[in-house]
């Protein structure tokens, strides 16, 4: 893992930088980001309705989460995104990234959170499950996992 010269943040990308990213990691995801959301409107929806972790490498976003953690009847949160620039893979940013999701969903008092990947994504599959998460459900090509969040950061 080596996140040198990377800078995190929480919540300081615009929709252009959001957008920006999303569509250099679009062919990255499986199937194409492109194919199932429309990048501009989702990234206005990330930037306003949920809360980023953000990977820097100058001016560029290299790394993104985004995580709704809005429902307060359930207090599941869930993860919409995540994605790391094609140059940065590798070097520990996405496990970062998610480390600090994670502390902010306890911090926010989610008991859950919960996220959707493509069946055919196996790295993302096997960095989700290094963290706890566990398969709820299969349908089509998208597994959906989900993990219970307690007091205790990861160790």
């Amino acid at each position: 893992m080596n996140c040198d010269a990377i800078e995190f943040r929480e919540e300081t990308a615009t929709k252009d930088d959001i957008q920006a990213h999303l569509e250099e990691c679009d062919r990255h995801f499986s199937p194409n980001l492109s194919l199932k959301v429309n990048i501009h409107e989702y990234s206005t929806k990330i930037r306003t309705r949920a809360k980023t972790f953000e990977a820097w490498s100058g001016k560029a976003l290299v790394g993104l989460v985004a995580a709704y953690m809005n429902d307060s009847r359930t207090r599941a949160g869930f993860i919409t995104s995540v994605s790391v620039a094609k140059g940065f893979i590798g070097r520990g940013i996405a496990s970062a990234l998610l480390d600090r999701c994670l502390e902010k969903s306890r911090q926010e008092g989610m008991k859950t959170i919960r996220l959707e990947v493509g069946l055919e994504s196996l790295e993302a599959i096997r960095l989700y499950k290094n963290f706890g998460f566990s398969e709820t459900v299969r349908q089509g090509e998208t597994v959906s996992m989900e993990l219970e969040i307690n007091d205790k950061s990861r160790s």
